[in-house]
């Protein structure tokens, strides 16, 4: 049982970090884009810093989490809402990796701003 709330513990902290750290960067970045000024340096590497930590928060809940339906229930055969729920989880994942790794790539002067 103790386990189980050690767990869990660590499913809600990963979740409120991966929650809140994603509407941190929207809104530096909605900030930046209604002044219609580039974040500064300093603000791109916090941006950067926070999104590692946000994807960290992701592995966190997906490793806590097929540790507590393993626990909790022996599998994860939990029914369809379950499913869909890993299936909206594992597209989140995807971009959230896509956006940690692969802008790190783009030359510094392509890398566009879009302030729509």
């Amino acid at each position: 049982m103790t386990l189980i709330v050690v767990l869990k513990f660590f499913h809600f902290l990963g979740l409120f970090l991966a929650g809140g750290l994603g509407v941190a960067n929207s809104l530096l970045m909605k900030e930046h884009q209604m002044a219609k000024e580039a974040p500064s340096a300093a603000t791109q590497k916090t941006m950067g810093k926070l999104a590692r930590i946000g994807l960290v928060a992701i592995v966190l809940l997906w490793g806590t989490g097929f540790a507590l339906a393993y626990r909790v229930y022996g599998g994860m055969n939990l029914g369809l809402a379950f499913n869909i729920k890993l299936l909206g989880a594992t597209a989140l994942l995807v971009v959230v990796v896509f956006m940690n790794f692969y802008p790190a790539r783009w030359p510094r002067k392509a890398r566009p701003l879009i302030l729509s």
